[in-house]
This record gives structure tokens, C-alpha cells and sequence, in this order.
């Protein structure tokens, strides 16, 4: 199944393919840099984006619960 290589990851795939370098200069350029601190940062809220995109089948707690396992890498 799709997901089981997903958890497999750990969604490294999604920081290999777009690092938190260049989502964090988007998210500035995009003039949505954050003002204060939030309980989802807005690099967490691009990678939760992405992954939604890659797995619609999924819903969003099976999402969550795959990026959490990779939450070290997503969060500054």
C-alpha cells in the first residue's frame, strides 16, 4: 500500500525534494512570514499541504500521524 512506503519515509521524501530552506524563503516571499509563534509552524502547514496532495486518499489524522513521525526535520 501507498501509505506503508509513506511511514516507511518518514517523509524525508518531502525534505529531500523541497528543503526547509526554500519553503521558508516561499513562505516569506509570499509575504505569509509568521508574526508569532503558532502551534503548526508554516513550514509544518506546507509540508502537511504536500503530503495531503501526494496521499488524497488518506484522511487528515493519517496524515498527521505520518508526519509526526518525521516532525524533527519539519519544524525549526
Amino acid at each position: 500500500m501507498l501509505i506503508s512506503r509513506l511511514e516507511r519515509l518518514g517523509l524525508g521524501i518531502l525534505t529531500q525534494s523541497c528543503p526547509p530552506e526554500l519553503v521558508d524563503r516561499v513562505v516569506g516571499d509570499a509575504g505569509r512570514k509568521e508574526k508569532r509563534r503558532r502551534l503548526l509552524s508554516a513550514r509544518f502547514t506546507v509540508y502537511f499541504v504536500l503530503a495531503m496532495c501526494l496521499f488524497p486518499q488518506a484522511d487528515y489524522l493519517e496524515v498527521l500521524r505520518l508526519m509526526k513521525a518525521g516532525e524533527s526535520t519539519l519544524r525549526p
